[in-house]
């Protein structure tokens, strides 16, 4: 049995998180959050037509990759709606987007060039980046902080960690830490029953080559790598072999930033450092991967049509859903 059952948000306990913040796990989520954005830029224009310039506040709590690509992608969202029938919205003016992160900076699993690039980015973006701000509740219309800071808001946003989800810590027969990942040897087998594994964001794997203690960090790369690695071990388990140890080779992060711009820090597990990209080649290289991880789901040619008539719609669809 292998369980690649992958991660829910973590509000850590945070008061108020799960009444008043949105989370992104899954197409639901982003959905409901989507309406009730353009539901906000719809008021705010309302109210902005009736000489009543109220905006709207957008809190995301957590800068790790999502948070920060989330700013970015709301950015260039609101300024598309305000081209769609929105004309007293300024998405510059009224639509105020603040990333609160309790780490010194953000990005902080990420290396520190490739997150002061990132933090150039946001200045561009006009997102107010606030770091060493620790989240203590979350109320109706508010964000409150351990120094005694309060955020106001119209859409509150958590993106701030992650779990496993909290089933896999009361099956029997098998241990799992205090994020309910279930604990596995560098094989991947679970510690207690060596017939059962468990891969990527549900797992919690040694670092082969990391510093002392530290486990895998749930990223797409790693599950990728280990569920690569399955299939040749599985076939190994079969055959009465010896199993090999899981070493994860970090090929870098790319962190988009919609359509102004992508960085990321390229080939780490290879030329035994980061090489940092931005531009024009951080995009192409993001576009590539993408495409990438489709084909590895859908097959060549699926992905094949679908990109051809993707860029055939789009000469006569909007940049926007507006329902």
């Amino acid at each position: 049995m292998i369980f690649a059952v992958g991660s829910t948000s973590n509000d850590f306990g945070v008061a108020g998180v799960a009444e008043h913040a949105a989370v992104l796990d899954g197409l639901h989520d982003a959905e409901r959050f989507h309406r009730r954005l353009l539901a906000a830029c719809v008021r705010a224009d309302a109210a902005a037509a009736a000489g009543n310039t109220t905006g709207v506040a957008i809190v995301i709590i957590g800068a790790g990759a999502t948070g920060v690509e989330l700013a970015a992608e709301i950015r260039q969202a609101t300024t598309a709606h305000a081209t769609y029938g929105l004309p007293h919205l300024d998405a510059t003016r009224d639509i105020h987007i603040t990333l609160l992160e309790a780490a010194p900076r953000i990005l902080p699993p990420l290396s520190e060039a490739l997150a002061t690039a990132a933090a150039e980015l946001m200045t561009r973006l006009d997102v107010w980046v606030r770091t060493d701000r620790s989240v203590t509740a979350v109320v109706p219309g508010a964000v409150e902080t351990r120094g005694g800071e309060t955020f106001r808001a119209n859409l509150i946003v958590w993106a701030a960690g992650i779990k496993a989800p909290d089933w896999l810590a009361s099956l029997d027969g098998l241990e799992a830490n205090r994020t309910s990942q279930l604990v596995v040897r560098t094989t991947l087998q679970t510690s207690y029953d060596p017939d059962i594994f468990a891969l990527g964001d549900c797992a919690a794997c040694r670092w082969l080559g990391g510093a002392d203690g530290a486990l895998l960090p749930p990223r797409a790369q790693v599950a990728q790598q280990q569920a690569k690695f399955l299939f040749t071990s599985i076939a190994a388990r079969l055959d009465g072999r010896a199993l090999p140890a899981f070493r994860f080779r970090d090929f870098g992060s790319l962190v988009s930033f919609g359509k102004l711009s992508v960085v990321g820090s390229l080939m780490g597990g290879v030329i035994g450092g980061s090489l940092l990209i931005q531009g024009t080649i951080a995009r192409l290289m993001y576009a590539a991967l993408y495409k990438l991880h489709q084909i590895s789901i859908h097959g060549v040619l699926r992905v094949a049509l679908d990109t051809v008539g993707r860029f055939l719609s789009g000469r006569i669809e909007p940049r926007v859903k507006l329902h």
